[in-house]
């Protein structure tokens, strides 16, 4: 019997909504789970009768960020990696992608959220990313945009440190559009997603492009970058199971 998938596809009208769901990891990501995501946003960019993309999780939970079982099992060795791959084609997108967080997003739950173009979180969620406590360092370019669009000293804090943030403190910082109360992040951002829908469909295309031109190669360039860092501390044992 094959499992079900962690990551589902849905479409309401001119907006497909694509769901993290694996509970039993909190909603973890898995290299299959990379392969869906890439593969769905791939349909939407195709698919003329899409107009937005709508990213969230399930139950209390966004994103608990890689499947740390699988991850070990499956390092990233290139460029080919399905993680890597899914981050390409996330900040390649042409069309308009919106996250709704409701719990906690850590990891690349988070870095991903740095690619949205807009960003709705309910006002108890938080946000952590543990990449150095794991023996690693930070991925999806977090390394240039958070230093860049806020501070070095924010960055430490976040990138160095792991600290934890809750969603208020991540919204005055700019990575967060709006709060939501509890359990209405998926309908403020489908509210905005239908919004975009409106729009004529290639000037709003174009104006994501111009606002992200410069930002896609510098976030490109970081990611690879990154990668490399990433490997070398796979292959030299530094990665662990938990944090230290």
């Amino acid at each position: 019997m094959r499992p079900e998938p962690c990551v589902r596809r849905d479409v309401h009208g001119s907006v497909m909504v694509i769901r993290i769901v694996n509970p039993a990891r909190k909603n973890a990501l898995d290299i299959n789970a990379y392969t869906l995501l890439s593969e769905f946003l791939a349909q939407a960019e195709k698919n003329s009768e899409i107009k937005s993309i709508v990213i969230t999780g399930h139950d209390e939970y966004f994103c608990s960020g890689h499947d740390v079982e699988d991850f070990l099992n499956n390092p990233i060795q290139d460029e080919t990696h399905p993680v890597f791959q899914f981050m390409l084609r996330m900040s390649q997108c042409k069309k308009p992608i919106i996250a709704a967080v409701e719990g906690f997003a850590v990891g690349i739950g988070v870095t991903l959220l740095l690619h949205c173009d807009l960003v709705y979180a309910g006002r108890s969620s938080f946000f952590k990313m543990p990449f150095t406590s794991l023996g690693l360092c930070p991925e999806f370019a977090a390394t240039f945009i958070i230093p860049n669009f806020s501070t070095h000293c924010i960055a430490t804090e976040l990138l160095v440190l792991g600290r934890t943030w809750k969603a208020d403190r991540f919204c005055e910082k700019g990575f967060v559009n709006e709060l939501c109360e509890d359990g209405e992040a998926f309908n403020t951002a489908m509210n905005s997603a239908e919004e975009l829908a409106l729009l004529p469909t290639e000037s709003a295309i174009r104006t994501k492009q111009l606002i992200k031109n410069n930002f896609s190669h510098n976030s490109e360039k970081s990611m690879r970058e990154e990668l490399a860092q990433l490997i070398d501390l796979f292959e030299s044992g530094s990665f662990t199971k938990k944090p230290k």
